[in-house]
């Protein structure tokens, strides 16, 4: 409290005292705990941020009905998931799962709220043959026909908002949170981008609000005045026609004095367009990015306003309640990332977050935002979080519940060679389960490769998580680190561990391209004295670690290309980051070629053949070979060996080329596996 005064001091929303100003938006359909292979998953989810000390939980984005709303969940490369709710039906083994949602959040102290939504012109025109209604009939660019709604289709939405509100009132939430934002039929009507109608629902911000208000209407008349009613409506859209801040500031004066609404959520942008429209936060954007907004609705009504978007610390969060431009933070990802973040703050512990990366792995958004996005509609790895490997709601790669590991059956001695993201994780949770941790690494200090991000512009989020690992670490009296220490086979033998954990990384690949001695190795420009990289460089890799150490040196002022074989940048990734991290790349002039393979490293410069053909010379000062990691196996196994029969853990690129997050998760697996 003392540390965050504001941010976690009570205020009164509709007749709920909300322990402190902290909300968990919602991040993931909460109809899929009706699947029950991942039931327990998606509820724990919920409970996880209640039990974490948020004051209110949001259960997420549930259609309203299942006919003109049905938007099939996707769950692998061509499958999709229907879930049909009979919102009539209150006995069934439907309702009894969003009863017990509801229970789970509610026991633990917070408010329970549901997310309601409806797709619009947005739903996908399936083998149901319902065609996606709209503001305006026209057919999309796809060749799908959308039907303008008439007032027949008005009142049936209207009443299926206020059905299902019912319903998840009956089955015990405390109230509904209402999606007028992003793109998604209500936000459609508000806008002027959708919005075209030339009748009375059409035209001014007035008559554009006529539907949005007669579906809180009917909500409210059928839910009571007790019942929570929460809004999400875009700031602004920030694309062509949406919507702008003046007009949702003239919807808030709307809903003043109607009491329709209890609670408005600001957030922006535009669910097609998540990057470009900062409808999602990136690592390029400012923390707290929509509070302006928020403030502009504050100052015009007295109904209490809530704010999200890139909120992952402590110290942020205070510092929009404290100066008065929202009443709420609502944090959706970084709840992935830490559902203890409101006890760690409200405890004066705001050190110990687990601050969101906002790496978008969780959730990478839709394809085709950028033109050069891979033709797939797959989200991988939905519910991941790179940095919380306790993170057992996800449906990918976290798969230990800590529960159905064995207790250690005493305190071991545990080696653990390495000190980057990986082997930090394992320290951390060997030492917390009762184990005696030397953590040993051949640098001077902690972070393996994540010591890069002491000297990247656009990487302060990753920055944060490896001094916090570097913190928990230091906490630890059970764990003593060694620096500046190579742990040879003589070495371990030395200190006879129990356990050991290899976490040594992977060195570069130099694959037979003439010339490739005069490269130099894309990690090591961060280290290498500023001079040392030319004025003139070329990139040979164009993949995620290519473009992004591209970026930092054009950020640094050299003029840079960056050389690809495939055909498109950043091959391995879709949605949000690729998006923003190629717009950032664009903005600062680096140029590219795909389709190109490189024949020759040159004194001055790279022979190169592009995709017809053609060869050409890429003058340079300095090549840079960002052209993949390779394990060093002959290493790890030389370790192996010398450890003789006890238990050995490989993880993270010494096994194989891999991220952060992966390395993470296996560190904590290694911990929880050593008994």
């Amino acid at each position: 409290m003392k540390k965050y005064p504001n941010l976690c001091s009570p205020i009164q929303i509709g007749r709920f005292t909300y322990r402190n100003r902290i909300e968990a938006a919602p991040t993931i359909f909460a109809s899929l705990a009706l699947v029950p292979a991942i039931s327990d998953r998606v509820i724990r989810m919920t409970e996880d941020r209640a039990k974490g000390g948020c004051a209110s939980v949001i259960s997420g984005e549930i259609p309203v009905n299942f006919d003109d709303s049905l938007r099939p969940v996707v769950v692998g490369e061509g499958k999709f998931l229907n879930i049909i709710i009979d919102y009539h039906n209150y006995t069934d083994e439907n309702f009894k799962v969003f009863q017990k949602n509801a229970q789970s959040i509610k026991k633990h102290g917070a408010v329970a709220i549901a997310e309601l939504s409806h797709f619009g012109e947005e739903k996908p025109l399936l083998d149901d043959g319902i065609l996606p209604l709209g503001p305006v009939s026209y057919t999309k660019p796809d060749g799908t026909p959308v039907k303008g709604f008439d007032k027949a289709d008005m009142d049936k939405v209207a009443n299926d908002f206020a059905t299902a509100a019912v319903y998840m009132q009956k089955a015990g939430f405390n109230g509904v949170f209402v999606h007028c934002g992003h793109g998604w039929l209500i936000g459609q009507f508000l806008s002027l981008r959708n919005n075209r109608r030339t009748d009375e629902y059409g035209g001014s911000i007035q008559n554009r609000a006529r539907f949005p208000l007669q579906i809180l209407e009917r909500i409210r008349e059928q839910c009571g005045p007790d019942f929570l009613i929460e809004i999400r409506l875009s700031g602004e859209e920030n694309m062509p026609n949406g919507i702008t801040i003046d007009e949702t500031v003239e919807f808030c004066r709307m809903l003043e004095g109607r009491g329709l609404v209890d609670l408005i959520h600001i957030s922006a942008g535009h669910y097609y367009s998540p990057a470009r429209s900062h409808e999602f936060s990136t690592i390029f954007l400012p923390h707290g990015l929509n509070a302006d907004y928020a403030a502009a609705v504050k100052k015009a009504v007295s109904i209490p306003v809530a704010v999200v978007g890139g909120i992952t610390s402590a110290e942020v969060a205070e510092r929009i309640i404290a100066e008065g431009k929202a009443d709420i933070v609502s944090m959706g990802r970084q709840m992935i990332a830490d559902p203890d973040f409101a006890l760690k703050a409200c405890s004066g512990r705001g050190d110990e977050i687990r601050e969101c990366l906002r790496c978008c792995i969780c959730y990478p958004g839709p394809y085709g935002e950028h033109a050069t996005d891979p033709d797939s509609q797959y989200l991988p790895g939905l519910g991941s979080c790179t940095i919380n490997p306790y993170n057992v709601n996800s449906f990918s790669h976290h798969k230990i519940l800590p529960e159905e590991m064995p207790e250690p059956e005493g305190s071991r001695r545990v080696l653990i060679i390495g000190g980057g993201p990986g082997g930090m994780q394992t320290a951390i949770d060997a030492a917390d389960r009762g184990h005696q941790v030397t953590l040993v690494d051949d640098h001077e200090r902690l972070g393996g490769i994540l010591r890069l991000t002491d000297f990247d512009y656009f990487k302060r989020d990753l920055f944060n998580f490896k001094e916090l690992l570097v913190r928990e670490v230091a906490k630890r009296k059970s764990i003593e680190v060694r620096l500046n220490t190579t742990a040879t086979p003589e070495f371990i033998r030395e200190i006879n561990p129990e356990a050991l954990v290899i976490a040594i990384g992977a060195e570069p690949m130099m694959p037979s391209l003439p010339g490739i001695d005069r490269t130099m190795n894309a990690i090591d420009t961060y280290f290498l004295p500023d001079q040392a990289v030319g004025e003139k460089v070329v990139m040979l890799g164009g993949g995620l670690v290519g473009c992004e150490v591209a970026l930092e040196l054009a950020h640094k002022g050299r003029e840079v290309m960056v050389v690809e074989m495939k055909e498109r940048l950043v091959a391995e990734a879709i949605g949000i980051h690729r998006t923003a991290l190629l717009d950032k790349m664009d903005e600062f002039g680096i140029r590219s070629m795909v389709d190109t393979t490189a024949l020759e490293v040159l004194e001055k410069g790279v022979r190169v053949r592009d995709g017809e053909g053609v060869e050409k010379i890429i003058p340079a000062d300095t090549v840079v070979n960002c052209l993949g990691m390779k394990a060093r196996r002959d290493v790890v196994q030389a370790l192996r060996e010398a450890a003789g029969n006890i238990p050995v853990f490989e993880i993270g690129d010494c096994v194989r080329a891999a991220k952060v997050g992966e390395a993470v998760q296996e560190g904590y697996t290694a911990a929880l596996s050593i008994t």
